[in-house]
């Protein structure tokens, strides 16, 4: 999945094991329903991507390539619960004129052209036949 929208926040690299370590963004999105509600959304990226982020600066545009990953989790009350979480593999510059979110990518729709409909052609009639005439005169 990608999304493209603008750099919000990098958070510092946590060394979680000897060899797991993760770092966390923010990335704003623009709500293409209402821009007063844009969306932030956290990412993380991990290990030997985590030094993807040093080519960015906050407020910068960038697109975003991810997986979404999910997992369970049971609480010591046993409870369970399932937590979800973005992974970023690749981070690039966005073009400035692009908008700050992606948008779907579809084909155009033919649109109908302005030339009269001609009616459908009518079956050749056989001369054995004669046509019927239903005209009262």
């Amino acid at each position: 999945m990608e999304l493209i929208g603008k750099l919000e926040e990098v958070r510092a690299a946590i060394q979680r094991t000897a060899t797991f370590t993760v770092r966390e963004f923010v990335l704003e999105v623009e709500n293409q329903r209402n821009a007063q509600w844009n969306d932030h959304i956290l990412f993380q990226v991990s290990n030997n991507n985590v030094a993807l982020l040093d080519n960015f600066a906050v407020g910068q545009m960038i697109k975003v390539t991810f997986d979404i990953q999910g997992r369970r989790w049971t609480g010591q009350d046993g409870t369970q619960r399932v937590f979800n979480t973005l992974s970023a593999w690749r981070i690039e510059a966005a073009d400035a004129a692009q908008p700050m979110a992606a948008a779907p990518q579809t084909a155009p729709v033919a649109q109908p052209s302005a030339a009269p409909a001609q009616p459908a052609a009518q079956p050749a009639q056989s001369s054995d036949i004669a046509p019927t005439d239903d005209l009262p005169f």
